[in-house]
Formats: structure tokens, sequence, C-alpha cells
């Protein structure tokens, strides 16, 4: 039967939330359908059927009982009473068939086969014998020839084979779902008793105060904890060496070589222990990184590849910025109680009832507010820390160039291609490791957005504006037109990006430009969806040539 016949009533099944009452219309309609189409269509050729009783009273009956059975609220109800529909149906059938229509008793087939699929065999025995006894009394009625006991033996015979296939067919069907919903309950504990030991795992990692990881073939992190992903600025899923922390063999010295940083090394399967290096890290901070090596056999993260734990010692390897960090955490202490009275006093000054005398005296908090906070900010500044981070010269291409033989094994693995005009000196005198901070971000989005098979373009050049330029293109998923100008805002991703998992947290963007905004420059990206983006640095020359590459300088070696 048309599956478009049974729409209407399937709705009003869902509503009842049964999906045994479609199934018992699907059935009662196809055996109407079918019945009164054929017999409907015999009566058409020879119009005097119409005017036997039993033809019409077998198709009447057939469509009171089909009518009925959408009302009926069968999801209330037992096995026992729907049998009562087949039944009605032989007997329907039966009354067409013996209204000069013999042809029609074949459709027995049709409850038969219900019977069959829903009833034990002890139940189509039965309808298989009341059909007989039908047959039978029909055959006495016409007249007991040796035709018309062929046919009555012949029909029984066949709907007794349909029958006991059906039976079998729908058995080991039920067999099958039976099998498959408990081995689908079975795998949905096992299933649950492994989130369960994964979330026992991460709750205990995320306690320690090391940073431990596993690292895999590639570089890939496949498990790390909390702070393991704080030292090293990283999102919560697994991502592709090299990260955008810098490894450093000392503070403000020269970069590791992406081959030698501890993850590379930790990936090729290398032991090492108490391995220092400095790390710079997003939020434009040094921190001083003890890591070691574990071979993972037993412990709390199993698998292959190696464990890679690493110690925040910061505190001990630098003094000043262990003093740093404490003049952040007073300030932070200091601000949040100030910022909550100066707020409620703007919302105070706000308001139109007070008296002229009530709102002076606020207006004096409101001073006073504000000269504390710039006597904060005097007393907790840090001394020098402007001086020494910033103004160094060096040249923009090679820390182009560096970035790109970091990120060169990631854009291999991700089967990107990647593209670099770089010949001409583009010298700067500017913070030096927060533009090689610039540089990797956007160098890094082109590779990761640009995806597999696509391209990456890095230029570098002189204006004559007395400036020097870097151009990033990429052949990615772009950016629409009206999400573009969100994209320097803090933690925002596109909605192609988020869709199709892309991992990241939002952040480079705004800090690269804050960075280059802070550094006299600008920052522009001009974008298309579908079609790829075009990030453009633009920084203030430097008057004199690029320092000259020594050990110590911070263009040496690639990205971490």
């Amino acid at each position: 039967m048309p599956t478009g016949s049974t729409a209407p009533f399937s709705a009003v099944a869902r509503s009842f939330g049964d999906a045994r009452c479609r199934s018992i219309w699907q059935w009662q309609l196809v055996i109407a359908f079918t019945v009164v189409t054929i017999s409907g269509g015999i009566a058409l050729l020879a119009p005097v059927r119409f005017t036997d009783a039993c033809f019409s009273a077998g198709l009447l009956l057939l469509v009171a009982i089909s009518v009925g059975s959408l009302a009926f609220p069968w999801h209330r109800v037992g096995s026992a009473v729907v049998l009562l529909l087949p039944l009605t149906d032989i007997a329907a059938i039966s009354l067409v068939a013996v209204g000069d229509v013999p042809v029609v008793a074949f459709l027995w087939v049709l409850p038969v086969s219900w019977i069959a699929t829903y009833y034990s065999a002890g139940v189509l025995i039965a309808a298989l014998a009341l059909i007989t006894l039908i047959s039978g009394l029909g055959v006495v009625v016409i007249g007991i020839t040796v035709a018309t006991t062929i046919n009555a033996v012949a029909l029984i015979i066949t709907l007794g084979f349909v029958g006991m296939i059906m039976s079998v067919g729908s058995q080991r069907n039920r067999s099958s779902a039976q099998l498959l919903r408990t081995q689908s309950a079975r795998l949905a504990r096992a299933l649950q008793r492994v989130n369960e030991q994964k979330a026992r795992t991460n709750r205990l990692m995320n306690s320690l105060d090391l940073g431990l990881a596993r690292v895999g073939a590639g570089g890939v992190l496949e498990v790390s904890n909390e702070t393991f992903r704080t030292i090293f600025a990283l999102g919560g899923a697994a991502q592709q060496h090299p990260i955008r922390s810098v490894e450093y063999y000392s503070r403000r010295g020269a970069a590791i070589p992406s081959e030698e940083t501890t993850i590379a090394r930790a990936s090729r399967g290398e032991q090492f222990k108490d391995r220092v290096v400095w790390l710079f890290g997003l939020d434009g901070e040094w921190r001083a990184v003890r890591a070691s090596t574990k071979s993972i056999e037993h412990g709390i993260v199993t698998g292959d590849g190696q464990m890679l734990v690493v110690e925040d010692i910061t505190a001990s390897a630098d003094p000043r910025a262990s003093e740093n960090a404490k003049r952040r955490t007073i300030s932070h202490e200091l601000r949040n109680p100030l910022t909550a009275i100066l707020g409620h006093v703007d919302l105070l000054l706000e308001r139109e009832d007070l008296p002229d005398a009530a709102l002076e005296q606020l207006r004096v908090v409101e001073r006073a507010g504000a000269r504390m906070e710039r006597l904060i900010d005097d007393a907790l500044s840090v001394p020098g820390a402007i001086a020494e981070d910033s103004e160094v010269d060096f040249d923009l291409a090679q820390i182009a160039r560096s970035s790109l033989e970091g990120f060169a094994p990631a854009a291999d693995s991700a089967g990107v291609i990647v593209e670099s005009s770089l010949d001409e000196p583009l010298p700067l005198r500017a913070d030096a490791f927060r533009i090689r901070q610039v540089v990797d971000n956007v160098i890094g989005n082109a590779v990761k957005y640009a995806q597999r098979g696509g391209r990456v373009s890095v230029a570098g050049f002189p204006t004559a504006e007395q400036e020097v330029a870097l151009i990033v293109a990429d052949t990615g998923i772009g950016i629409s037109e009206h999400e573009l100008p969100r994209v320097f805002e803090r933690e925002y991703r596109t909605e192609l990006a988020r869709a199709r998992g892309i991992p990241g947290t939002g952040l480079g963007l705004s800090i690269s430009r804050d960075i280059v905004l802070a550094a006299g420059g600008r920052l522009e990206i001009d974008s298309e969806l579908g079609k790829g983006t075009r990030v453009t640095v633009v920084l203030p020359a430097s008057a004199a040539p690029a320092a000259p590459a020594a050990p110590d300088a911070p263009d040496q070696g690639g990205s971490a």
C-alpha cells in the first residue's frame, strides 16, 4: 500500500507514542485496500456482483473494521484482542469469495501472513484450520467436484507454506532483534564504564600540579591534563605539533628548532629527564618548564606513545618572574573590590531621586576611587619590564622563515602546500618575541584553515611609507562577509569553523592585533567564504638595519 495513505494516521499514532498502533493500522489498511481494490475491479467488469448480498456484505465489513481500527486504542489492549482483526478479515474475505468471486480467496494470504508474523505456531494452525473449514463448506455449497476439491487443497497447502515461511522468518527476526538489543545493552554498559573510568582518570590528572600529556606519532597530543594545557596554552582537543607557545633555550634566548622541542623529541620516542626550556606563551609571559619523558606501560594513562611530564619552575628559575606574579595577584585582589565600589557608585549617580548633596558626595567617592586605581597601577607596576622586553632590532623575514620551518611538519601532515617569498630583509625595532607570537598565530591559522589540499603563501616586502609588510594568504574555508567584522573579538569563532570541529580558542587574532597596534602597526584581514583568507601585517620599519643573527638572538631556530 502507498506510504502516503497512512501518513495522516502515522502522525496520530506518534501522538500516542506507540509504534504498535502504526503496525496494526498498516496491516489492516493493506488488507482492506488490496481486497477492496481487486474485488471492486472485478465488480466493475461485472456490475451484477454488487447485487450479491455476500459480496457487498464482505466489502462493507472490511471497510467498517478498517475505519473502526483507526479509532480503537490498540495500545491499551492485549494481543488476543488484536487477533480479532485478522480473523475478521478472514471472515470478510470468505463472504466476498462466496459471492461468486472465488479467486479472492487467495487473498487469505494477507491475514495469514499477519498472524504468522506476530503470533505463535498454534494460533497460525488454528487460523489455517478456520480457513480450511470455511473452504470446505464452500466446496460443499458449490458442489464437490474434482476441480473444486483440487483448488481448495492447493489453496490450503499454499497458505500453509506461506504461513510457515513467514512464521520462521519472523521468529528469526525477533531472535536477531533480541540479540541486538542484548548486545547493544552490553555495549552501552561497557561504554558507560569506560566513560566513568575516563572521567575518574581526568579528575585525577587534573588534580595534579604536574603537566601530563600522552604524545603520539607525529607529535599529536592525544591526552593532556589542565596543567599541561595551561603551561603550553593549548585548547582541550588533541593538537598537532607545533604548538603556539614557542620553546627557547633560555629567557629571551634563541628559539629551539622545531625538531628539538620537548614534544618533538617525545614523539620520536627519545628519553630525557629534567630538561629545562623556556616558553613564551600567548599571554606574553615567560615560563621556565622542566620536562621529562616516561614510557607508557602502566599507570593512569595507557596506550601507545610516551608520557611527557612537565613542571612550571618559573618561580625558582627566575625570582623576578615570581615577584611579577605576586604583583599581578595583589593587583587583581585590590582591583576586584574597588571595581565593585565604583560600579555601584556609577549606578547611584544615574538615579534622579537623590538630593544634590548626596550626588556630590558620590562624585567625591568616584574621584577617590579613580585615584586609588592609579595608585595601585603605580605601586604594583613592574619596573623595567617594558624596557627589557621590547625595542630590539631584528629581521621580520627571518622570524617568518623560522615560523614556517616550525609549521612545516603540520603542513605536510595536513597535505597543505606552503610557498614563501621572503628574500628581502625586513628590519624592525620592536618586541621580537611578541612579533614572533603574531607571526606564529597568523601562519598557524593559515595552515589550520587551508585544510587538506590547500595552499598557503607568505610574502614580505618593504613599503614606500617606511613600513614593512608581511602577507599570509590561504585557500581555505574563508570567512563570511557578516562574520568578518567580528574576527578580532576575543573568543569569537566563525560558524563554519565550529561546525567542522576545527580546534581553536578564538583568542589568537585578538591578541595579535593588540600586539601589532602596540607596536604602531596595523593588522588587516580580507576573506571570502569558501575561497580563502588574506592577512596583512604592517609595522613601522627600523631606521637601522636589523641586527645580524647571533646565538642568543630571538630569530634563531623554529617554533615549537
